[in-house]
Protein backbone atom coordinates (compact mmCIF):
# COMPACT_ATOMS: atom_id res chain seq x y z
CA UNK A 1 0.00 0.00 0.00
CA UNK A 2 2.98 2.82 1.03
CA UNK A 3 6.48 2.67 -0.15
CA UNK A 4 7.94 5.56 1.53
CA UNK A 5 10.64 7.62 3.28
CA UNK A 6 11.01 5.96 7.04
CA UNK A 7 12.97 7.01 10.17
CA UNK A 8 13.83 4.17 12.66
CA UNK A 9 14.30 5.12 16.22
CA UNK A 10 15.97 2.53 18.34
CA UNK A 11 17.42 2.44 21.95
CA UNK A 12 20.82 3.91 20.78
CA UNK A 13 20.30 5.86 17.16
CA UNK A 14 17.68 7.58 14.57
CA UNK A 15 18.45 6.09 11.03
CA UNK A 16 16.63 6.41 7.62
CA UNK A 17 14.72 3.78 5.78
CA UNK A 18 12.24 2.50 3.31
CA UNK A 19 9.17 1.14 4.46
CA UNK A 20 8.04 -0.90 2.36
CA UNK A 21 3.81 -2.33 2.35
CA UNK A 22 2.20 -0.94 4.97
CA UNK A 23 -0.60 -2.33 6.69
CA UNK A 24 -2.63 -2.01 9.89
CA UNK A 25 -0.81 -4.58 11.28
CA UNK A 26 2.80 -3.82 10.29
CA UNK A 27 5.23 -2.62 7.74
CA UNK A 28 8.07 -4.24 5.99
CA UNK A 29 11.41 -1.82 6.39
CA UNK A 30 14.69 -1.92 4.20
CA UNK A 31 17.38 -0.43 6.56
CA UNK A 32 20.89 -0.50 6.36
CA UNK A 33 21.54 -1.52 10.57
CA UNK A 34 21.71 -4.11 12.94
CA UNK A 35 18.36 -4.34 14.30
CA UNK A 36 17.64 -7.78 16.80
CA UNK A 37 14.63 -10.21 15.97
CA UNK A 38 12.67 -9.25 18.48
CA UNK A 39 13.85 -5.80 19.48
CA UNK A 40 11.51 -3.05 19.88
CA UNK A 41 11.23 -0.09 17.71
CA UNK A 42 9.52 3.24 16.68
CA UNK A 43 8.96 4.30 12.72
CA UNK A 44 8.09 7.49 11.78
CA UNK A 45 6.31 8.09 8.42
CA UNK A 46 3.45 9.73 6.49
CA UNK A 47 0.23 8.78 7.03
CA UNK A 48 -1.24 7.15 4.30
CA UNK A 49 -4.49 9.26 5.05
CA UNK A 50 -3.50 12.56 6.42
CA UNK A 51 0.13 13.06 4.96
CA UNK A 52 0.84 14.24 8.75
CA UNK A 53 4.03 12.42 10.58
CA UNK A 54 3.23 9.53 12.94
CA UNK A 55 5.00 7.86 14.85
CA UNK A 56 4.08 4.07 15.62
CA UNK A 57 6.25 1.46 17.88
CA UNK A 58 6.47 -1.57 16.68
CA UNK A 59 8.90 -5.27 17.34
CA UNK A 60 11.07 -6.60 14.82
CA UNK A 61 10.02 -10.16 13.35
CA UNK A 62 11.88 -11.41 10.98
CA UNK A 63 14.99 -10.41 9.53
CA UNK A 64 16.99 -10.92 5.95
CA UNK A 65 19.84 -8.96 6.14
CA UNK A 66 18.71 -5.41 5.95
CA UNK A 67 14.84 -6.33 5.47
CA UNK A 68 12.85 -6.13 8.22
CA UNK A 69 9.35 -7.17 8.97
CA UNK A 70 8.03 -5.37 11.78
CA UNK A 71 4.43 -6.20 13.86
CA UNK A 72 2.94 -2.85 15.46
CA UNK A 73 2.39 -3.37 18.80
CA UNK A 74 -1.50 -3.24 19.64
CA UNK A 75 -3.77 -0.23 21.33
CA UNK A 76 -4.85 -0.78 24.85
CA UNK A 77 -7.81 -2.67 23.08
CA UNK A 78 -5.73 -4.70 21.28
CA UNK A 79 -7.37 -4.10 18.14
CA UNK A 80 -4.71 -3.60 15.03
CA UNK A 81 -4.12 0.08 13.92
CA UNK A 82 -7.18 0.92 11.40
CA UNK A 83 -5.51 3.29 8.64
CA UNK A 84 -8.94 4.33 7.47
CA UNK A 85 -9.69 6.16 10.93
CA UNK A 86 -6.39 7.45 11.70
CA UNK A 87 -6.52 10.95 12.26
CA UNK A 88 -3.71 13.77 12.93
CA UNK A 89 -3.53 16.83 14.89
CA UNK A 90 -1.13 19.46 15.62
CA UNK A 91 2.29 18.63 17.17
CA UNK A 92 2.26 15.41 15.40
CA UNK A 93 -0.46 13.79 17.94
CA UNK A 94 -1.78 10.70 15.57
CA UNK A 95 -3.41 7.25 16.44
CA UNK A 96 -4.33 5.92 19.52
CA UNK A 97 -2.36 7.73 22.81
CA UNK A 98 -0.95 4.10 23.76
CA UNK A 99 1.14 4.15 20.18
CA UNK A 100 1.91 7.70 20.14
CA UNK A 101 5.27 9.53 20.97
CA UNK A 102 5.59 12.96 21.11
CA UNK A 103 9.32 14.39 20.44
CA UNK A 104 10.83 17.70 20.07
CA UNK A 105 10.12 19.43 16.77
Amino acid sequence: MLNSSVQVFTEFACVDALGINLSDLGMCLFVMADLPVGSQIQVEFLSPRNQEQVRVSGIIRYRALYLYGVDFLLDSDHHPVNWTDVTTVPNRQALPEELVTKHPQ
